[in-house]
């Protein structure tokens, strides 16, 4: 799910508030399911490193949109007499992610369940598709999509960027080799058409205005449940395995000293 992009994501015209239209909104997201793959290995007890892969779907829908500055700008493929339109826009983004994860393991609530922190960082690859909710109107204004990049809409590839966050997340033991994971996730990917929409800034050069494109910060949140599967045979190394260890060799030493317990001492 898309949040938001923070700060100012680029310069707006000094008449939109006036220009857009009345009851115009930015966009409502949607949700849609991802697959994701990870690949981790233990370091100490409470901390593992890995790999994931994953593959993200995004959308989002509005039935007025405000004056974007794409709208303004020359790359806006509708006609010069109707570059603003005011019928229901929406966007379909897809991400193919590749990102370095680590583990914290920091409360092994009890035998079965462990509470974990998760950071990540690595690179995202962005392909969207801004257009008409509608397909009447991709017909009527013989437009297709309004913006495409990295789709088969496109002949442009997807666009690379940052992708880094941090969540939190739990595992719940099913079996010695199998546990069940929930994890929420907030992400920054440094790409500007996350949410459809390229960001264009608003220029004024003495008397003349341009529309110059630039990029910015896009902030995900994210929810996932799956399956973790281990090839160590009881386990990964984490704080409960080290602790039943321990308490296992701790008792077997007391009762080897207790099977003698009036053995005299050699002098």
């Amino acid at each position: 799910m898309v949040l938001g992009e923070p700060g100012q994501a680029e310069i707006d015209h000094p008449m939109k508030e006036q220009a857009s239209y009345s009851g115009s909104k930015d966009f409502e997201p949607g949700f849609k399911a991802g697959v994701e793959f990870e690949m981790m290995a233990p370091v100490t007890a409470d901390f593992e490193l890995g790999l994931q892969l994953g593959y993200n779907q995004l959308s989002g829908h509005t039935p007025k949109a405000p004056l974007f500055n794409f709208f303004l700008s020359r790359h806006n493929p509708l006609p010069n007499s109707y570059k603003y339109p005011d019928e229901a826009l929406i966007y379909d983004t897809e991400l193919l992610n590749t990102l370095a994860t680590a583990r914290w393991y920091f409360l092994p609530y009890n035998d079965e369940l462990n509470i974990f922190m998760k950071l990540f960082g690595g690179v995202a690859f962005v392909g969207t598709d801004f257009t008409f909710h509608d397909p009447v109107y991709r017909v009527k204004y013989d437009v297709g999509v309004l913006y495409s990049r990295g789709t088969q809409n496109s002949e442009f590839p997807k666009m690379a960027g940052f992708n880094g966050g941090v969540g939190l997340g739990a595992t719940y033991r099913l079996s010695d080799k199998i546990d069940l994971c929930f994890e929420t996730t907030v992400s920054a990917v440094r790409s500007d058409i996350v949410n459809g929409v390229p960001n264009f800034n608003y220029v004024e050069t003495g008397e003349e205005t341009s529309m110059q494109r630039t990029n910015a910060l896009t902030t995900m949140a994210q929810a996932s449940i799956g399956i973790i599967y281990s090839a160590i045979p009881d386990r990964r190394l984490n704080k409960r395995n080290f602790t039943r260890s321990r308490k296992s060799n701790k008792n077997l030493f007391w009762k080897r000293k207790n099977s003698r317990p009036y053995s005299k001492r050699k002098r």
